[in-house]
């Protein structure tokens, strides 16, 4: 829903202004589209095609990133579970109950659609986190200095180090200026249509809800992909899932 309602929003804005632009072209009195006005118009609209690419791809490539910070820290958190395996049973086994509670809540905090209650997840994530590396570090003084211990080390540090990265990923938005430019930008060019146009007629009306339609969507859709747990467009936790089960 709160996808929905800027790209509705969008599309009745664009609706009225296009409206206005051919109200006021026939105020004007202009008898039909002018060269020059085509060409302001056909300029308009291709600067507009471009900013819609560039948010969207920035949106994308946000997506994506997200996507495979969650299937790095998966990866982390297995290779952190087989590097236990390093240790003695007696040693390993209260370590592999604090990871297995850890992996559960990493897959829970991002499953969080709510700002306030993912970062009170993430909160609570990284003290288990702390914890799990107190444990650790409390057994590797214990043993005789030998090649595990940097091992261990590295693991642990990697599985630390990603929730970081994920924290920041899922924090980091398109500009609201950057959208609020691309929805007054597509609002512009739609009165600028109607102003150039002066077309008012069943079948203009019909083509120009449909793009107008098609351009709100669009937008909407950026709105997704920048959203990670919010919309249609998530990001799956599937990996974090599977990890968080297998562990025993």
């Amino acid at each position: 829903m709160s996808i929905v309602l800027p790209g509705l929003g969008l599309l009745v804005a664009m609706s009225a202004l296009w409206r206005l632009g051919v109200a006021l072209h026939r105020r004007a009195g202009a008898g039909g589209e002018a060269g020059g006005e085509s060409y302001v118009l056909s300029g308009a609209f291709g600067l507009l095609a471009l900013l819609m690419a560039f948010a969207f791809s920035l949106a994308i490539g946000r997506y994506e990133t997200r996507r495979l910070l969650v299937i790095e820290e998966a990866n982390a958190i297995g290779t952190m579970s087989t590097r236990l395996a390093l240790l003695e049973d007696s040693q390993r086994q209260p370590l592999a109950a604090s990871l297995k509670h850890y992996a559960a809540e990493r897959a829970a905090v991002g499953k969080n659609a709510g700002e306030d209650a993912w970062q009170a997840a993430h909160d609570a994530s990284s003290r288990s986190c702390g914890q799990f590396g107190d444990q650790l570090f409390a057994v590797l003084r214990s043993m005789p200095p030998d090649t595990r211990g940097p091992t261990l080390v590295t693991a642990y540090n990697a599985m630390c180090d990603i929730t970081t990265e994920r924290h920041a990923a899922r924090s980091a938005r398109l500009p609201s200026e950057v959208l609020g430019l691309l929805a007054l930008y597509c609002c512009a060019c739609t009165a600028l249509l109607g102003f150039t146009t002066g077309r008012a007629d069943w079948r203009s009306a019909i083509s120009s809800v449909l793009f107008f339609t098609l351009l709100a969507a669009a937008y909407g859709t950026i709105l997704d992909l920048d959203s990670p747990r919010s919309g249609a467009i998530i990001v799956p936790q599937e990996e974090l899932d599977k990890v968080a089960q297998s562990l025993g």
